[in-house]
Order: C-alpha cells, then structure tokens, then sequence
C-alpha cells in the first residue's frame, strides 16, 4: 500500500517537492532520511520525468505537528494553500492553517543565503558567522556583493543558487509585510525585479537580487531588538 503523499509548492517547478505523511518521525536523522528514501522509491513511477524532493511530515487534526525539514508552519501552510495548483492522489490533509512564525522564517533564511555562499570568496567569513551569532550573521551579509560572485563552488548550478537566494529574500521580506506566499510566480508577481532568478533565466544582472538582500538584511536588522531568540529553533 502506497503512503499517502501531498504536491506542494510552485505549480510550475522543475522537480516534485512532496511531503509523505507519516504517523511518528523517526528520531534520528539517519532514520529519517533512510525512511524519505524508502518512500521516493515506493512512488518513483508515478514521477517518471521529475526528481523527487521528499518531506516527512506527521499531521493531526488537520494540520501538521511536525516535520523533517523546515518549519512546521511555513510546510503546513504551503501544503494548504498550493493544493490546487497540483494534481493530486489524495484529498488536502491541511484544513487549519497555522500562525507564521515570521522570527524564526527570518533567521532561517539568513543561514540558508549565507551556506548558498559558503564556497565562495565570502567562505571564510560565512563559516565563521554560520557558527557564530546573529548579529554577526547580519555583519557579514551586508559584507556581501553578489555582483562580485561569478560562482557558488565547483559542480553548483549558478543559477539554481540565484533562484533560491530570490526565493527566500522575496517570500521573507513578503511575510514580514504580512502576505503569505509560496510559489515562484507569487513572489514575482509582487516583485518583478526577481521574476528573472526565480525563473532561471541566464545571463541575468544581479544588481536587483543584491538591493533584495540589502533589503532583507535591513528588516532583519529592525526586527533584531524585539526577537526574543536569536538562534533556529523548534
């Protein structure tokens, strides 16, 4: 018997991202992941054409309580509101949405921009912020030039980087405005300017993404003082 999986995200996008929905998380990160493998496999040929990014997730009373990677909100709400732009096996899971914890999106999206640069001329100072606190997280990404940054580190995909640091700069500062979005053509629908890296195309100006990050790391700055964690948590 197949597990009972859900379609989430962009309607549009060059993978599958779906969550399967199990009754207890492993507790340990091998075991998750062993067990994510063992359901990609389980419906691999349903997906003939894409590659599979699994997500674990164990819902109760209609919204979810945990998960294997992200946030449990940030999935949870996502699962709900892109359920129609996907064809779906099983009937919407989620029917309660959870409150955005707009913080902890915040301070996740710092760590994943600043690995994206992790393998760059930034490297040295990226690890030692990835290991070190908040406030010199900020001090290094407003040391950042994208404009400079002609590659993300041998065998990455530049554009795919580009696509994802755009992801996480407009659907950040959009939260912090209080929209919710969770597709690419959401958030270039209210910002334009990153439709271009969103949608991969090539030989594109970073000028634009790097007024975003400015930008990102400005709000983050104003939010800091009223944070009451400053650290990724549960």
């Amino acid at each position: 018997m197949k597990p009972i999986y859900q379609i989430f995200g962009s309607e549009n996008s060059l993978d599958v991202d779906l969550v399967f929905f199990i009754e207890e998380m492993p507790k340990t990160i091998a075991e998750k992941l062993s067990l994510a493998k063992e359901l990609t496999n389980s419906v691999a040929a349903d997906f003939p054409e894409k590659v599979i990014n699994a997500n674990l997730a164990v819902c109760r009373n209609g919204h979810l309580i945990e998960v294997y990677k992200g946030t449990t909100d940030e999935l949870n709400n996502s699962l709900f509101y892109t359920y129609g732009f996907h064809q779906q096996q099983y009937s919407n899971q989620i029917n309660k949405l959870l409150k955005r914890d707009i913080d902890l999106k915040f301070l996740r999206s710092t760590r994943m921009i600043l690995s994206f640069l992790s393998k760059t001329e930034y490297r040295v100072a990226v690890k030692n912020a990835l290991r070190g606190e908040l406030k010199e997280k900020i001090q290094v990404l407003e040391t950042v030039d994208l404009n400079q940054i002609s590659s993300f580190g041998k065998n990455t995909n530049y554009q795919d980087v580009l696509k994802s640091i755009a992801f996480q700069l407009g659907q950040s500062i959009l939260l912090d405005a209080g929209k919710e979005v969770y597709t690419k053509s959401q958030i270039a629908e209210s910002f334009p300017e990153l439709k271009n890296y969103l949608f991969r195309e090539e030989n594109t100006d970073t000028e634009n993404l790097q007024q975003y990050l400015l930008k990102f790391v400005e709000i983050l700055k104003n939010r800091m003082p009223q944070m009451t964690k400053l650290s990724e948590y549960k």
